[in-house]
Formats: C-alpha cells, structure tokens, sequence
C-alpha cells in the first residue's frame, strides 16, 4: 500500500486566517477613507439612524425657517406700529389747538385728514414677503403644534378730534404692546429650535462618523496580522516540500 499525504492543512488554516485579516484591513481602511461607520460593511445600522436623524434635521430646519418669516412680519408690524404713532402723536398735537384764538381751522383739519389717510395707509398696506402684515394671522409650526400670533390691525382715528387720537393712540400703544409680547416668544421657540438643530447634528456626527483614531489602529493590527500570516503561509506551503524530501 503506497504512502500518501493528505492536504497541507496547517497551509489552508494560515490562508484562511490571512483572508481574515486581509478582510478586516480593508473594511478599516473603507471607513477611514470615507469617514462613515456603515462603509465596508460595517455598522449598517448607523446608516439608518443618520438618516432618521437627518430627515429630523430637515424637518426642524424647515420649522425654524417658519418661525423666522414670522419674526420678521412681527417686526416689521412694528414698525408700522411705531409710524402709526407717530402720525397720531402730530395729529393729537394739532387736534389740541383747533379752537384756539388765531388758528386757522380748517388749514389744521385738512391736515388732521391727511394724517388720518396716511395711518389708513400703513394699516391697510403695510406688507412682507408679499403678505399683509396688519391682521393676517401667523401660523408658524414649531414642532408637534404650530405658534398662533396675529399682529391686529390698528383702528384709525374715527375724527378729527383730540379724543379721537387719544383714543387711537391707546389703543394702538397696546396693540404694539401685545405685538412685543408675540415677538420675545417667537424669539424664544427660534432659540430652542435652532438648539435642537445643533443636537440634531452633533447626533448625526455620532452615529455616523468613524472614529479615526480607533479604525488606524484597527487597521495597523490587520497589517501586522497580515504580515504575520503571509511569512507563515509561505512556511506552511514548504511543509509538504521537506516531507517529500525525507522520503526519497
């Protein structure tokens, strides 16, 4: 019965193991080079949640974009606020002195008029982005809900009386008043949001970003292993050669 060797099994376990290695270097090297934990096969699931997180991103992106267009209809409603006022403010001024001796009259409430359409005016035409801004409502989402606010139209004086602008000027003061109070929250609910963006990001980062010093060293392992197992391969695959040679 002729003598025969079987496979060089110490040969195919160090290729096996080389594999191994040669596998792992490369998914290293995969995530290193593109920055991603779910390159080269690794953890996919970071991908998923990074795309969770991103479409939240977006979404809070978006609610900031609409709380800021309502901040800047709320401050420009102030300025229309202050402008009205100051109209008021001439009118009562000129409204105190019809009666008095040597006041033309009627030059004053001709101008009482003027100042009355001009309050008209900005009421009714004061404008951002294309909206009316004075008795338009504004319905920004800001998460789960949305932020209700309207900046009220002011009521022009109903004559041209000094009561008459008294009374616009008060109740216009107040309008300007509750206005402030809609914008400081606004403010506020922008502050949060803009807060969740940057912890939504830095989530992102997280669980998407490889951590490079952790993948160099895993890869510099994979090299040395490598390495390692390419010089016992090559032993391995002479074993068969030196058996033989002791047999002849």
């Amino acid at each position: 019965m002729p003598f025969q060797i079987g496979s060089n099994y110490p040969a195919l376990n160090v290729y096996n193991n080389l594999g191994v290695h040669q596998a792992k270097a490369a998914d290293s090297l995969a995530r290193i080079s593109s920055g991603l934990k779910a390159a080269g096969g690794g953890d996919i699931a970071s991908a998923g949640t990074a795309a969770t997180l991103s479409a939240n991103m977006a979404a809070t992106q978006s609610y900031i974009s609409q709380v800021q267009v309502a901040i800047n209809t709320l401050q420009t409603a102030d300025s229309a606020y202050d402008e009205m006022i100051a109209l008021g403010n001439t009118g009562l001024a000129l409204a105190n002195t019809l009666g008095d001796a040597g006041v033309d009259d009627s030059a004053i409430t001709a101008q009482l008029v003027t100042l009355t359409a001009g309050i008209a005016s900005i009421n009714t035409n004061t404008q951002f982005n294309g909206v009316t801004v004075l008795g338009t409502a504004l319905t920004p989402k800001v998460g789960a809900g949305t932020a209700t606010v309207t900046p009220a139209a002011a009521t022009p004086p109903a004559a041209n009386t000094s009561s008459a602008y008294t009374t616009f000027l008060n109740g216009t003061l107040d309008l300007r008043s509750t206005n402030a109070g809609n914008l400081a929250s606004l403010q506020n609910i922008l502050q949060v949001l803009n807060s969740v963006a940057a912890t939504e990001l830095v989530g992102i980062g997280q669980v998407q970003d490889t951590d490079i010093a952790t993948e160099m060293m895993n890869l510099t392992s994979a090299n040395i292993l490598t390495a390692a197992a390419t010089a016992m391969l090559a032993q391995a695959m002479q074993m068969p050669n030196s058996v033989l040679t002791l047999l002849r």
